[in-house]
């Protein structure tokens, strides 16, 4: 039995053509009432004092998930959908009409990458999960912060790579950080988006236009 291929997509700035986590971020701190400068500086001092780790994502702490949810749903319609970089987006469709396997890797917060996954009937979302505490966010991650070689740890959680035969399997991303994911597959993509590509060009990876 021969082995499927996997196409893997980076998502801000390669599926997407801005940075999502930037805007999702203070879209969600508008609608968390538990979010203003006052509280935020008196839990900081708080979590000093008691020598605990700040959250990394403070606009979160004690957001209602399922509120964040609905935030996420909305910002994928929003934002998200009239901000897709379309040659990449043929590419997702051309392995989808292929049968490959699609999954998004991103350092995103698959909060809203789920919900844009739902869209394209996406199976596979790799991304930053987020850590839930009686039914609100508290800002922590949960779990792998999906990000340089991190992405192929928790990849490598969600799915089994020896059924794939990665030498014909594909992989698009913009940044130098996803050389680990880039290399993972025979035939590595980097997307331009207006930055420095040398390190693709040394390395000899195919570039494409957004």
């Amino acid at each position: 039995m021969s082995k499927k291929i996997l196409a893997l997509f980076d998502f801000c700035e390669t599926i997407t053509n801005f940075q999502t986590l930037d805007r999702y971020l203070p879209m969600a701190a508008n609608r968390n009432i538990n979010y203003s400068y006052e509280k935020n500086i008196i839990r900081r001092e708080n979590y000093k004092s008691q020598n605990i780790p700040y959250p990394r994502y403070e606009w979160l702490i004690d957001l209602d998930y399922f509120l964040a949810t609905k935030i996420g749903k909305e910002f994928i319609y929003m934002d998200v959908m009239c901000n897709l970089n379309k040659n990449i987006m043929d590419k997702l469709f051309w392995h989808q009409d292929a049968g490959h396997d699609i999954a998004i890797v991103s350092g995103g917060l698959s909060i809203y990458i789920n919900e844009f996954a739902k869209i394209y009937n996406i199976d596979n979302v790799i991304a930053v999960d987020l850590e839930v505490l009686n039914g609100k966010l508290t800002g922590n991650i949960d779990g792998i912060h999906t990000m340089q070689e991190r992405k192929l740890y928790k990849l490598s959680h969600m799915l089994d790579l020896n059924n794939y035969d990665l030498k014909k399997s594909y992989a698009y991303s913009d940044c130098v950080s996803d050389i680990p994911l880039l290399s993972l597959v025979g035939n590595p993509n980097v997307v331009k988006c207006g930055k420095n590509l040398e390190w693709a060009k040394i390395l000899g990876f195919n570039i494409i236009n957004p």
